[in-house]
């Protein structure tokens, strides 16, 4: 007759509780209800730092065993963060270890029950946790210690702890995820996140939408030009406000301060911008980010090819003639099938070959230097967070003066001529410019999107719409309806569009 879970509680009442030795200890191949986990929540270096500070809390529940030794049925993660102890030279190997001493005709049943019977602690519970022990005059880096985590690990729990409790409370049951609820923790106002996460659709509370709502006019450390160009630092001590997400392995930061960031971008320019000026140009325009639109009315001066000098016009021949040697043994060795590691050191010393012949001539390639004279440049941070030229720009007031400038430079002949200057293509001129165009457009799309994230029974209907407008096809295989109504596709809209986390108003407080 198998004991009632009463009568095992009793019998582990009443088993006697000793200390012993680390060494004395072995993993019970017979007793144990729970096999080894190596996807466990905590990892055994956490579990190890957290008995070396504050020892074992729970006793191992053991057999006596065979020479002295004691089997452990309840506690193998336990034993093997010890072990891990002894390892690293932090335990001796006679430690002291406290047991629960059982007998062997009950010892798998007693491990079944600790282990079904013990309820995992919500990670809500252990946030506020954290929190105590900081509020009890713990250090950070104390607690970290003891738990064998690192600073930041503590730093985001505690973060986490400081959520609304509404939301905490939410979390516990279920209702939001730890993704989302990481998002609402960068912001520090309870409030405001209550509110952001009130204002998500049911159907579409996620931790990528909730990212969206939360930086909509903020600009991204790592992903916007210009702020990779100022750096987080300078834009920190320039006095400039920003969001960290701790919860960034990289460190991240959202910068809320646009019009700040393009002045120290602006003024970061200059030293490059006097460069260019040097150069002989006409005017140099310092831009934190290039906007076509403005210089869409500009012509452009095209580069021309100089005569060589003796040293360049040899080395150019000196390279043809080796790579066309090159050339030859690579085909042949193509041909006969060769030696695949020879053909392969070919084509390293062809593409070095090759390199050094484009550097000669983009040498040679150069701006007439009176064409220079009435032409400008416009300096920018480019997309990678570098400083980028576009040179050769001519204002429409310019045009007249450069077009004689290059038919005079090319001896009067007018085609030849004015293939030194790209002018910009003719046509009726908007009522609109094409940068308010393209801002229009991207507010005209954000607010539809708006509208079909908030009617999902709209959105539903126009993409059942045109999905059967396309798969309804009468006998010539012709569309029926004729053009379609509506265009579904999955696509990014705001680099489509102009959009620009600096060109977006910044939300009102509390909107």
């Amino acid at each position: 007759m198998k004991p009632s879970k009463q009568e095992l509680e009793a019998v582990i009442a009443a088993s006697p509780r000793s200390f012993v030795s680390f060494n004395k200890l072995v993993l019970s191949p017979t007793y144990q209800a729970r096999p080894e986990n190596p996807a466990a929540p905590l990892p055994l270096t956490e579990l190890a730092a957290s008995i070396e500070a504050a020892g074992l809390l729970h006793n191992l529940i053991v057999v006596r065993g065979a020479r002295g030794l004691h089997e452990v049925c309840a506690g193998g993660r336990r034993l093997r963060a010890m072990a891990l102890l002894v390892e690293q030279g932090r335990w001796a190997e006679n430690q002291p270890v406290p047991v629960l001493v059982v007998p062997a005709e009950q010892a798998l049943m007693a491990s079944l029950i600790e282990n079904v019977e013990r309820e995992a602690l919500n990670p809500a519970d252990e946030f506020a946790a954290f929190a105590r022990l900081i509020d009890g005059g713990r250090s950070v880096e104390d607690v970290a210690a003891a738990f064998g985590v690192t600073p930041q690990v503590v730093k985001r729990r505690l973060k986490l702890a400081a959520v609304s409790p509404a939301l905490l409370t939410l979390f516990r049951e279920g209702g939001i995820g730890l993704d989302c609820l990481m998002v609402l923790a960068s912001i520090d106002d309870p409030a405001r996140q209550e509110q952001l996460w009130q204002q998500l659709p049911e159907w579409n509370r996620s931790a990528d939408q909730l990212r969206r709502l939360l930086t909509r006019g903020e600009v991204e450390s790592d992903r916007d030009g210009v702020a990779i160009f100022v750096t987080v630092a300078a834009y920190e001590a320039a006095g400039g406000h920003l969001r960290r997400d701790l919860f960034s392995d990289d460190g991240k930061a959202y910068l809320q301060d646009a019009a700040l960031l393009e002045r120290l971008a602006l003024d970061k320019l200059q030293q490059p911008a006097r460069e260019v000026a040097a150069e002989g140009w006409k005017w140099v325009d310092v831009r934190a980010q290039y906007v076509y639109e403005d210089y869409q009315r500009h012509s452009e001066v095209r580069r021309a090819c100089r005569a060589p000098n003796a040293d360049e016009a040899a080395r150019h021949a000196q390279l043809e003639a080796e790579l066309e040697t090159l050339h030859a043994r690579m085909e042949a060795i193509s041909d006969d099938d060769g030696d695949e590691n020879e053909y392969a050191a070919l084509e390293t010393d062809d593409e070095r070959l090759q390199t050094e012949l484009s550097t000669i001539d983009e040498a040679l390639a150069v701006f007439p230097a009176d064409l220079m004279a009435l032409a400008g440049c416009v300096v920018f941070v480019g997309a990678r967070g570098t400083v980028e030229v576009k040179r050769g720009l001519v204002r429409p007031e310019d045009r007249d003066a450069v077009v004689q400038a290059a038919r005079q430079a090319t001896s009067g002949e007018p085609t030849t001529g004015t293939a030194l200057v790209s002018l910009p293509k003719g046509g009726a001129r908007a009522v609109h410019s094409e940068k308010l165009m393209r801002s229009l457009t991207a507010h005209r799309v954000a607010a539809i999107q708006a509208e079909l994230l908030l009617r999902p029974d709209v959105a539903l209907a126009a993409l059942t719409a045109h999905l059967a407008a396309k798969l309804l096809k009468d006998g010539f295989h012709r569309y029926r309806g004729g053009d379609d109504a509506l265009t579904v596709s999955a696509s990014e809209t705001h680099d489509a569009c102009g959009a620009s986390p600096r060109t977006w108003p910044r939300p009102k407080p509390g909107s």
